[in-house]
């Protein structure tokens, strides 16, 4: 699990460092790379609201929604441990979410069908009887297969500073 913790820091670490140099490229010297980071923005929203659609599927235990938008040999990973999307799945009904807001999106590109959002997700429920985190940092991996993206991986942290 530390693996996989620290692959996805050195992904952040890179595609940060990646976007940082191309906006400290001379003018012309790096333009595709610019414009096709320019292309990414209606790309960004679309992830984003797709990462609400996941979670709205789960508040409302909507399975086709949610098996349409995550991959079905994906990976998810919280304070309870790793879990199969399969598992995951099985498990909606016994997942009550009162409420939630999701805030502080951002979209890292890894390259053109891989992309890492992360966001802060705030909200009020139940798994399995036992209570929710209340404030968690997320991120969620969305891989373009064939023509849709698709959640691969999603991970949480519980927030220790609110």
């Amino acid at each position: 699990m530390k693996t996989v913790a620290w692959t996805l820091g050195l992904l952040l670490l890179t595609g940060g460092l990646a976007a940082a140099q191309d906006v400290n490229e001379p003018e012309g010297a790096n333009a595709p790379a610019r414009t096709a980071m320019a292309d990414h923005s209606a790309l960004d929203k679309a992830l984003i609201a797709n990462e609400r659609k996941v979670a709205d599927a789960m508040m409302k235990k909507d399975k086709a929604t949610f098996t349409s938008l995550v991959a079905a040999n994906g990976w998810s990973v919280d304070g309870t441990g790793v879990m199969k999307v399969s598992e995951l799945t099985a498990a909606l009904d016994q997942l009550v979410i009162k409420n939630y807001t999701i805030s502080d999106e951002k979209v890292s590109w890894v390259d053109a069908n891989t992309a890492i959002l992360t966001y802060k997700w705030l909200g009020a429920g139940t798994f399995g009887g036992q209570p929710l985190p209340g404030t968690v940092y997320a991120s969620t991996v969305w891989t373009k297969k064939g023509d849709r993206w698709v959640a691969v991986f999603h991970q949480e942290s519980e927030a220790t500073k609110k």
